[in-house]
């Protein structure tokens, strides 16, 4: 009888602890941003971090957004290149005190999102300013709260070169992410359109946030990342990323990805 309560005990206990895991797995309500295409994150202003999506031909900027609740994804709203034109969307949690950070492991060889993997033209590649002529910018996306990290790591090593001229880059390379962990009562909003958008706290409610500006699948065989120095005041050896073990030939990786200014500060 002893053994009998022991056992119905340890099942008692069990079951109390995967219903609470359930309940704490259940409680968060996170807001992901994903970039893709041509655009500019710029780190330069600390107060907040500024997404500046290029006006490039045969490229349309859109922002989508997702919620997912039990596996079920709907979306929310689809911000088409007509209603971003010229805009300036801000980004915050209105009634809390967070701001953009970017996330920085102890070992950055051992953390894939480790938001150094991703690629800072000013840092890594040129050590200088580049300065975007706002002019080139078809919008303006400012974070004033979320966390940056990196993701999709490439299984490759990358380095840039412009002709003969090889950069001494050389590293695998990652895609700026960004996510925002709301807490109960708190709401996302997007202000700058003509209606802003909230996405407020939900139990165990997930967002997904897309800005993305990409082209058409037939213009998939343009060499899109010198579009970026014709957005930079700054004359710069115009370098394109290669995979390093092709290094030494063309044509290099078609690269139409977004991109980091630790320096540089968009208005």
């Amino acid at each position: 009888m002893k053994k009998l309560l022991i056992v119905f005990f340890m099942a008692v206990v069990c079951l109390f602890a995967a219903t609470t895991s359930n309940i704490a797995s259940n409680t968060t309500s996170t807001v992901n941003f994903e970039f893709d295409g041509l655009q500019a994150l710029c780190f330069g202003d600390s107060s907040r971090v500024s997404d500046g999506i290029l006006d490039v031909a045969h490229h349309t900027p859109n922002i989508e957004i997702k919620r997912t609740e039990r596996g079920k994804t709907t979306t929310v709203a689809s911000i088409t290149a007509e209603m971003l034109k010229n805009k300036t969307l801000s980004i915050s949690t209105p009634n809390t005190s967070l701001k953009p950070t970017r996330y920085y492991s102890a070992d950055m060889a051992k953390d894939a999102t480790d938001f150094r993997w991703t690629l800072d033209l000013e840092s890594d590649l040129f050590q200088k300013q580049l300065y975007l002529k706002e002019s080139k910018l078809f919008a303006k996306v400012h974070f004033l709260t979320g966390t940056f990290h990196a993701t999709n790591l490439s299984k490759e090593k990358y380095t840039f070169q412009a002709g003969t001229i090889q950069s001494e880059f050389n590293r695998r390379i990652a895609a700026p992410a960004a996510r925002v962990e709301l807490q109960p009562g708190a709401t996302l909003t997007i202000s700058g359109l003509d209606k802003p958008i909230s996405l407020p706290y939900e139990s165990g409610v997930t967002y997904q946030v897309a800005i993305t500006n990409l082209p058409p699948p037939d213009h998939a065989d343009m060499n899109h990342f010198l579009f970026y120095y014709d957005a930079f005041r700054t004359p710069v050896t115009q370098f394109v990323p290669v995979i390093v073990k092709k290094a030494n030939y063309f044509p290099p990786p078609m690269v139409c990805g977004p991109v980091g200014l630790s320096k540089s500060v968009i208005k």
